[in-house]
Parts: C-alpha cells; structure tokens; sequence
C-alpha cells in the first residue's frame, strides 16, 4: 500500500470506533524493534479526554491499526524510522498525523511522543516514573550528548 491508502484506512477504521459525543479522537503508540503498543482515546466537547473502559477496547480495530502503522513506517519515504506517533481524526474528518523518535533507552510505557529525560521532575507522577529512573535517564542523555 502506499502511505496515502495507508491514511485513508486508518481514517476509516478510527471513524468507525469514534463515540459520537467526541470531537476528536487520537490513536497514540509506538513501535520498537521488540515491542509496540497503541491504543485510542478521544476528546469530549465538555474537554476531557477518555478511552475505552477495560474489557471493552476495539482490539482488534486497534490491532489492525498499529499494523498499518508499522507498514507506514516501512515505507522508504521514511529515512530516519520514527518510534513513537498520533494519529488526530475531528468530527469532521481533518485527519492529521505526527510522528517522533524518542530512543528506546529513552522511553516509557505510560510516555508518548516525548522522551523521559524532557520531563520536569514534577511530571514524572502523571507517568508513574520513579525518580530513580528519570535521573538515570537524564544523565544518559547528557552523556550521550558528549
């Protein structure tokens, strides 16, 4: 597939798990070379943001997803293979994608599109990130900047 069919599937598929009450819904994830994840939440017009309660997640749509994510993400347009990415659909069907890479030593399950070491310290709870950890990964990075 070309990344123009690409979008368009995901488009269709991210429509179809839209609740009708959301404005826009977001389909957020990752993809390592031993791991991926993804999943959807989507904003209310009252401003919050919510996701599918447990036991009630659109697997297998989200799992067709985060494949054609990773055939995107193949696709030779993409020099430098992004890892982590967001995928915007509105209500009226603006579609929008951003991609980032954040190095797998850098990142955390519960973290998209930044990486551990851009976070202040007073962050690190909204991540359930151990202090111990952040530190850790902040002096790598600086030692990675030498």
């Amino acid at each position: 597939m070309k990344d123009h069919e690409i979008y368009q599937k995901i488009g269709e598929l991210l429509w179809s798990i839209m609740p009708k009450e959301a404005t826009e819904i977001y389909f957020i994830g990752d993809i390592y070379s031993e791991h991926y994840s993804g999943g959807a939440e989507w904003l209310l017009k009252n401003g919050n943001i919510e996701s599918f309660p447990f036991g009630e997640r659109a697997d297998e749509i989200e799992e067709n997803i985060r494949e054609l994510m990773a055939e995107l993400r193949s696709l030779e347009m993409f020099v430098e293979k992004w890892t982590n990415y967001k995928i915007t659909l509105t209500e009226e069907g603006k579609f929008n994608a951003e991609f980032a890479y954040i190095p797998e030593e850098d990142h955390w399950p519960t973290l998209y599109m930044r990486r551990v070491s851009d976070l202040k310290e007073e962050e690190l709870d909204q991540y359930y990130i151990p202090v111990e950890e952040w530190k850790k990964r902040v002096a790598l990075r600086e030692q990675n900047k030498l």
